[in-house]
């Protein structure tokens, strides 16, 4: 197979409940990017959310002090096209063809709670299904500004790649017909090679192909056993299990190093999301002996071979009438 995508999720304090402190100031966070440009990830995911800054524009600041690392805000799909498609030209002008984007399938608020009020039924799950098809259309109008822009004011990919996060049938029918790359949340190697030919099939029905991508929780220690005692300390402080919709490992990083080649080769995995469950602690395990164990067992690259987002994931370059 071919070497692994890596990225990494930067949100708040880390993904865990209980992670300790204060979310990142935006100099902090600026740290955090260029920690993991440092090691060479393929790029950052960003969340927004109550409380939180604006992930696109606080990943318009990390482009200007980055040089190669790929930028995935959160876009949920909502509003005017046009608009949508210059805020996310406009990262990728500024950050020199380094931007994505991780589409939220969106409703506005009077809608959502309609939807929140039905979920689980048949009027819900067609309800859901809706929402998915309409934003595909968003998406697929999206595409088309981005394809007659100005030169002057034209995303230097041409079309910044779409990252979506999927959990299910409908959300993976989403990513066959718009997305690029798509995160998945096995829980297992067995799990993940399941989800990967369900991928693969609702792609080929519409004649492409997807990057699939692992989300995994990490918990990192010098040990196993130090391992341990960190996550049941998160989870006295928290009251109660981790519970996640994704895989969580917790041991060495020489022991996800070792999980993540297994997924990679057992499970079909093109790479994978890793989620910090403490910043800056587990990213900085992730990058001081991760990665360089990575390297050392012939999966990951040794310098950055591509200035792009799409360079890095191994998507062919896109012209501006929007075709590869």
């Amino acid at each position: 197979m071919s070497r692994l995508i890596l990225g990494v999720a930067l949100d708040g304090r880390g993904v865990h409940p209980a992670a300790p402190g204060e979310p990142p100031t935006v100099e902090e966070f600026i740290r955090l990017v260029r920690r993991s440009e440092a090691a060479l990830l393929d790029f950052v995911t960003l969340e927004d959310g109550p409380g939180r800054l604006d992930s696109a524009l606080l990943l318009t600041v990390a482009a200007r002090e980055t040089a190669r690392i790929g930028l995935v805000p959160l876009g949920p799909a909502l509003g005017q096209p046009a608009a949508y498609a210059a805020r996310f030209a406009t990262l990728d002008l500024l950050s020199g063809g380094r931007a994505g984007v991780r589409p939220r399938i969106a409703a506005d608020d009077i809608e959502h709670e309609r939807i929140l009020a039905i979920l689980g039924t048949p009027e819900g799950d067609r309800r859901v299904a809706e929402l998915f098809d309409r934003a595909a259309e968003f998406l697929r109008r999206v595409g088309l500004e981005w394809d007659k822009a100005e030169p002057s004011s034209a995303a230097p990919q041409g079309r910044p790649p779409f990252i979506s996060l999927a959990h299910d049938t409908v959300p993976y029918r989403f990513a066959a017909r718009r997305s690029d790359v798509v995160i998945v949340t096995p829980a297992d190697a067995g799990e993940l090679r399941a989800t990967r030919a369900e991928v693969d099939r609702l792609a080929a029905e519409e004649g492409r192909t997807l990057k699939v991508l692992a989300d995994l929780n990490v918990i990192l220690a010098p040990s196993d056993g130090a391992a341990a005692e960190r996550l049941a300390d998160l989870e006295d402080a928290a009251g109660g299990p981790f519970e996640s919709d994704a895989g969580i490992f917790h041991g060495t990083p020489e022991g996800l190093a070792g999980l993540i080649e297994e997924w990679h080769h057992e499970g079909g995995a093109d790479g994978f999301r890793i989620r910090p469950a403490v910043l800056p602690l587990d990213l900085n395990a992730l990058v001081d002996r991760t990665v360089p164990e990575l390297i050392r067992r012939g999966l990951f690259r040794s310098a950055y071979e591509t200035r792009t987002l799409r360079g890095h994931l191994g998507l062919a370059a896109v012209t501006p009438e929007g075709t590869s």
